[in-house]
């Protein structure tokens, strides 16, 4: 009986203790699963997109922040920043006070998180959280700030752990720079060191780095604007930490506890905004570096204030500065008025005026055709009953070509252009790029020589570089590292140095009489809408727009040599230059006579034939009122081949235009034989 009991009770215990291990394993077994639907359900809380949503940035030639936008998600000022872009003291007071096992560790250091455990049970609330900087990542990433719970603190180590295995902790400590908060809208280290302290966070100061050491603990409760005696106690506290932790030496802390609290945000500087919202509408990039120098941007923003002091009619002043000796452009200023334009007007075609009758000149040179001392013709009978007159509306019959460009006159300048057809200039221009933007009809006539065609202030101060360099057109970078074209020759040297040397003679502004070594010129829309002004001084091209982007001018008309070319010489005088070293170079163009063939060039007949082409209607000094739809048709006889109408500035095979106002206008037309015609009415409007 004794044995069967036993058996019985045998069988009955070990049934259990299989059942015990079955149930065990099943229990392990839920447990690990239940464990890793948590960590999967932790690790898809994690959100990148905050890292992707970031500020885009436009970095000048040394790194300093030059344009900005705020992030994508919640307007902040979120910019990328790197281990490398901080003050290793920074760094050093980073780890030490907030994570000082932050390169052996995991992603969290558990006796720091026992430590803190425990004090939150003995105080029977939340006061310490443990947090390593990786914990403190995926707060951002998970959107867990402000959440202090258990559950939460679970999922941050959860988190943590993974984040530091799978991007490493270099990428972690970067993702820190990043996010960190610095209260209101400044996140990351480097735009809480620009709007701090207006620098970048690589030079900060011992207090400084402990400000930005301690601030993301309470952003909004160690505010030095707001709460200063709270950033004092939190700076000391670091200071003293950072000392007992061998971070620095006894003279650091003396010295640093005596600094100064910053009392406001400097804000950042954004020099080139409106370039800053150019580029970043043509690419995906974040961080764009260019070779903006800040000094040059500086004095570009110096002259936008002076010229705001003076005008505030609508008008916005634009320039460029290239350096020849690198090949790069070193400052742009996109409109002196961002209440009037957000567009980066350099890189807006638009008339340039006379700016272009150097390259006639030049080209002519190089064509044989012409030399600086051969005599041409500034009378209007010349050209028939065409009329272009000159800016000042008189004429001074016989002048050398040097004088004629020098002094910027039209006639002279259009027989220039017949001497090598304006198809021929246009494309000479475009060789190397469609830079030159001729009106719809696509076909250049003589007008293009006084501003009909547009061309952006980047490319025309690039052709003004080229006289600079001797014919040799090169391009200029703008974004560090980019590839530029190879350079190419656009007229020979000694046809480059001759109008070099003839715009040396261009008159000076009042303002800068004694500056004999700038080479420029001037230019001036029909409409006065665009006054202009381009030269050089030994490596630097300079040009300068005043404009009313919305075409609509002011009471005050402006002019590329009263107006624009003193903004020129003024930044010219300010720019740090370094000679070019300009070979000496034998050529008859430098002489001071010209060959016999080239004394004087005779009257063309393609553009002088007054018979080939007439405008019937309206006839000069008419008055006359526009049809039912607002319109003036143009009535002409004769021509050979297409007939463009020009009025003001604006070439079309339409013969009629539609005024805008009352007032007297001039419209011209000509066909491809150069014959042309030229009437000056009134236009009266029925109200």
């Amino acid at each position: 009986m004794s044995t069967a009991l036993n058996g019985i009770f045998g069988n009955l215990i070990r049934k259990a203790s299989a059942h015990r291990i079955i149930t065990a394993g099943a229990v392990l077994a839920v447990l690990f699963a239940g464990a890793a639907v948590f960590c999967a359900s932790c690790i898809g809380e994690l959100d990148y997109s905050v890292l992707e949503k970031r500020s885009r940035v436009l970095y000048a030639s040394d790194g300093s922040v030059i344009g900005f936008s705020l992030s994508e998600d919640n307007d902040s000022y979120r910019f990328y920043t790197g281990a490398d872009e901080v003050s290793p003291l920074y760094l050093k007071m980073l780890i030490a006070n907030e994570d000082r096992n932050f390169y052996s560790h995991h992603g969290v250091d558990f006796p720091a998180l026992l430590r803190a455990l425990k004090g939150n049970l003995t105080n029977g609330r939340i006061t310490s959280g443990g947090s390593t900087l990786a914990m403190q990542v995926v707060k951002r990433l998970a959107g867990h700030e402000g959440k202090r719970t258990y559950l939460n603190k679970l999922r941050e180590i959860v988190q943590a752990v993974y984040i530091t295995e799978k991007f490493g902790r270099e990428k972690v400590l970067e993702w820190y720079l990043t996010l960190a908060p610095y209260g209101g809208n400044t996140e990351g280290v480097k735009a809480a060191a620009l709007r701090w302290f207006g620098h970048l966070p690589n030079m900060m100061t011992p207090s400084e780095a402990a400000l930005l050491t301690a601030l993301p603990r309470a952003p909004e409760h160690i505010r030095p604007d707001r709460h200063p005696q709270a950033a004092a106690y939190y700076i000391n506290e670091v200071l003293r930490s950072s000392l007992e932790k061998g971070v620095f030496g006894e003279d650091v802390l003396k010295s640093s506890v005596a600094d100064e609290l910053p009392k406001e945000l400097k804000g950042i500087d954004q020099s080139a905004r409106t370039l800053a919202v150019r580029l970043f509408s043509t690419t995906d990039l974040r961080e764009i570096y260019t070779h903006i120098d800040p000094k040059i941007q500086h004095v570009l923003l110096d002259e936008a204030v002076v010229f705001h002091e003076k005008h505030n009619d609508g008008a916005v002043l634009s320039a460029v500065v290239l350096d020849a000796s690198t090949h790069e452009i070193t400052g742009i200023l996109g409109s002196s008025d961002m209440s009037v334009s957000e567009v980066c007007l350099p890189y807006s075609p638009r008339s340039p005026g006379s700016a272009l009758k150097p390259f006639a000149y030049g080209l002519a040179f190089e064509e044989g055709k012409l030399h600086p001392q051969t005599l041409l013709h500034d009378k209007s009978k010349l050209y028939g009953s065409w009329r272009p007159e000159n800016f000042d509306r008189r004429f001074n019959g016989r002048v050398t070509a040097s004088r004629a460009l020098a002094s910027s006159l039209n006639l002279p300048a259009i027989e220039v252009l017949g001497l090598i057809g304006p198809g021929y200039f246009v494309n000479s221009v475009n060789r190397f790029g469609n830079i030159l933007h001729v009106g719809s009809s696509k076909v250049p006539d003589y007008s293009v020589i006084l501003g009909s065609a547009d061309i952006t202030l980047v490319d025309l101060a690039k052709l003004y570089a080229m006289l600079n360099e001797d014919g040799m057109l090169n391009d200029y970078s703008l974004y560090a590292g980019e590839k530029l074209h190879e350079p190419a020759r656009f007229m020979s040297a000694d046809s480059a140095r001759a109008v070099f040397d003839i715009l040396k003679s261009t008159g000076r502004p009042a303002t800068a009489p004694n500056a004999v070594d700038v080479s420029y010129k001037t230019g001036t829309s029909s409409r006065f809408t665009d006054a202009l002004s381009a030269g050089s001084l030994e490596n630097h091209t300079v040009a300068v727009a005043i404009r009313f982007p919305n075409n609509v001018t002011g009471l005050y008309q402006y002019s590329g040599f009263r107006d624009a070319a003193p903004v020129l010489f003024s930044i010219l005088g300010k720019l740090p230059s370094r000679p070019m070293n300009r070979p000496d170079i034998d050529s008859t163009l430098l002489s001071d006579s010209s060959p016999e063939a080239l004394t004087e060039i005779a009257d063309d007949s393609r553009i002088t034939d007054r018979n080939g082409l007439h405008i019937d209607f309206p006839q000069d000094g008419d008055t006359v009122l526009p049809d039912a739809f607002g319109r003036i048709f143009i009535n002409h006889s004769g021509g050979e081949g297409r007939i463009l109408m020009s009025h003001d500035g604006v070439q079309t095979e339409e013969m009629f235009f539609t005024p805008e106002a009352e007032g007297f206008y001039t419209v011209s037309i000509m066909d491809e034989s150069g014959h042309s015609d030229s009437v000056t009415f009134r236009v009266v409007l029925d109200n």
